[in-house]
C-alpha cells in the first residue's frame, strides 16, 4: 500500500476528509455577488409599494387607548343593585382596537388600485406591485366582516337581554347592531370592489 493511500489522500481527488464547501448567501437567499440577486434587488427598487402603513398602524393605537379608557372607567364604576356595567363603550372600542388596521388598510387598497385605474386610463406607465399587495385585501376584508359580525352579534345579545327583561349591559342594541352591520357591508363591497380593480389590471386574484 502506497503513502498516498496511508495518509489518506487520494492523488486526483485531493483530501478526503476535508468538508465540502458551500457558497455563501446574502439576506435574500441568492448566493452573495451573485447576478441574480442583484436582479432581485432592481425588481424590489422598480415596483410599488404601495400605501404606508403608518395610518392603519395609527388607527390602532387610538383604538387601544380608547380600549384602555373605557376598561378603567368600568373597573371603576359603581353601578346601581341590580344594574350590570353598560358594554357598549368597551365593544366598541375593542373592535377598533382589533379590526381598524383591517378597516383602514382594506380602504387604503381601494384608493390604491382606483387611483392606479385612473393612471392607467390616463395613459400614464404604472410600475409593477408586489404580488403579496394584490391579496392583502381579501385577508384584511375577512377579518373586517367577522369584526363587524362580531359586533352585530352582541347587539343581538342587547335585543334579547332588553326583550327579556335582563340586563346585560349591552342594551339597547340596536346601536351595536347597525354599527357591526355597517362595519361588515363596509368590508364587502371594498372587498369586492378591491378586487375588481385588480381583475380589471389583470393583476388580482
Amino acid at each position: 500500500m502506497s503513502s498516498e493511500h496511508l495518509s489518506g489522500l487520494d492523488p486526483e481527488h485531493g483530501d478526503a476528509g476535508s468538508p465540502p464547501s458551500f457558497p455563501r448567501l446574502d439576506a435574500e437567499g441568492m448566493p452573495a455577488g451573485s447576478v441574480g440577486a442583484d436582479d432581485a434587488e432592481d425588481d424590489a427598487a422598480r415596483q410599488d409599494p404601495g400605501p404606508s402603513l403608518l395610518l392603519p398602524g395609527l388607527v390602532t393605537v387610538l383604538g387601544l387607548v380608547l380600549l384602555t379608557q373605557q376598561l378603567v372607567e368600568l373597573i371603576r364604576m359603581v353601578p346601581a343593585p341590580g344594574q350590570p356595567r353598560p358594554m357598549n363603550g368597551p365593544v366598541l372600542a375593542a373592535a377598533l382596537a382589533l379590526g381598524g388596521f383591517s378597516l383602514t388598510r382594506l380602504l387604503q387598497l381601494l384608493g390604491f388600485v382606483t387611483g392606479r385605474r385612473r393612471r392607467e386610463a390616463a395613459g400614464e406607465t404604472l410600475r409593477e406591485v408586489p404580488w403579496q399587495l394584490e391579496d392583502a385585501h381579501s385577508l384584511h376584508a375577512v377579518w373586517v366582516i367577522a369584526v363587524g359580525a362580531s359586533i352585530a352579534l352582541m347587539g343581538l345579545l342587547g335585543l334579547w337581554s332588553l326583550l327579556d327583561g335582563q340586563p346585560s349591559g349591552l342594551e339597547p342594541g340596536w346601536p351595536l347592531l347597525l354599527a357591526g352591520g355597517a362595519v361588515a357591508l363596509v368590508g364587502r363591497l371594498a372587498w369586492q370592489r378591491t378586487t375588481a380593480g385588480w381583475t380589471d389590471h389583470g393583476e388580482g386574484r
